[in-house]
């Protein structure tokens, strides 16, 4: 794989609107389809996480994706990955005093 990925880590399908996101959201929402954030205030309201109604069709596209692609996606593949990753000598941390 060109980028080099090794796991994607997925929550969830949907969105997560932090309290001024969710305003920029529902503005972006309107100027495209102009009363359409109301429908979303009705039915989330203020709620941090919305689930898409699609989210397990759109999780199946997703794993099956990854699997294609032999990019981990299982939560605890990853992280027990990230445990046992290998640290290279070659590589280190600049620092903005190197005079390299």
């Amino acid at each position: 794989m060109a980028a080099g990925v090794k796991g994607i880590v997925n929550f969830g399908m949907g969105v997560t609107l932090r309290e001024g996101n969710r305003e920029y959201f529902y503005h972006a929402l309107d100027q495209v389809f102009p009363g359409l954030s109301e429908k979303y205030r009705n039915k989330y309201g203020y709620d941090y996480v919305i689930n898409s109604p699609n989210s397990k069709h759109l999780l199946h596209i997703f794993r099956e994706t990854c699997r294609k692609a032999g990019i981990m996606y299982q939560t605890d593949q990853i992280f027990s990955y990230l445990k046992d990753f290998p640290e290279k000598s070659e590589y280190w941390q600049i620092s903005l005093f190197d005079n390299k």
